[in-house]
This record gives structure tokens, sequence and C-alpha cells, in this order.
């Protein structure tokens, strides 16, 4: 999948966790059937998908930090940690044309509920629970994320 990410949506989630694709989302994906997968963000409060290519970018970024951490006598436990957060917090995200389902355990790790903000941020894009993507400490990005949840609440009013 060498397609960018770019748009933001919020979608609704369903109790099995079946959410329509959203727009941006699926113009990146519609040429390309390869899976999509999920982890939960290394650093904020969200989960990010990618598609398995993505997977190798991972790994050499693990490496290099893996040598710089050697390199100013981190323990080793700081790599292996980072390993898992990169390759066993990740899940295939099943998909047709149409939906996408985010697992039960990748909506634990977001704290996703009945709604969804998809975001894309280039080679990736992010899944965030609207009212904890308010929160963020990106100024620009809580105001996207109120007027995403504002936009969604006035739909609900028509």
């Amino acid at each position: 999948m060498c397609s960018f990410f770019l748009g933001s949506e919020i979608c609704e989630v369903s109790a099995d966790g079946s959410i329509a694709i959203p727009a941006f989302l699926g113009e990146a994906i519609a040429s390309d059937t390869a899976e999509i997968l999920i982890a939960k963000h290394e650093a904020d409060a969200c989960l990010i998908g990618y598609g398995r290519d993505h997977l190798i970018r991972l790994a050499e970024r693990n490496e290099r930090r893996r040598l710089d951490g050697e390199a100013r006598g981190e323990d080793a436990r700081a790599h292996y940690h980072r390993m898992r957060r990169s390759f066993a917090l990740t899940d295939r995200m099943p998909h047709d044309d149409k939906r996408l389902t985010l697992s039960a355990a990748m909506r634990h790790l977001g704290k996703i509920g009945r709604h969804a903000l998809f975001v894309g941020t280039g080679d990736s894009f992010e899944i965030w629970n609207p009212e904890i993507a308010v929160q963020c400490d990106d100024e620009q990005f809580r105001a996207l994320a109120a007027f995403r949840l504002e936009a969604l609440g006035s739909e609900g009013a028509h």
C-alpha cells in the first residue's frame, strides 16, 4: 500500500467493530487489496493504521533506535519493549469495498466507543476516540477534532 492518507472523518462504530470506510481512506485503498494493519500508537492515545509494507520501515526505525540506545547505554529491555509495541500490539483490519472491522482488542487499546475519528497522516492514518482527540496537546488537531464532533452533533439534529 503506497498511497498517502489525506483527510479526516468521524465514523460510527457498530457493536461488532464494523465501520463504513471513510471516503479518504477508501480512496487510498481503492486500488489496493493489501491488508491493513492497526496498532496502538507509540506516543499518542490513539491507534495507527498502515499497509504491510510499513512494517519494514518500523523494523528499520526500531533497529536505528536500538543502536542509538546501546550507544547511550540504554537498558536492552527498552528495545524489546519497543519491538512488542511495534509488532505484538498489532492486528489485521479486515475490509471489503464498503466496510472495515476494528477488532475488540484494538477498540479496547484505542478506547474507541460509538464513534471513531480517522485522521490521515501521510503514509499511515490514525484512529482516535473523538472525545480524547479534543484533549490532544496539538492545538490545531484539537480544533479539527472539535469541528468534526460539532459537525457530527449537527448531523444528528437534522
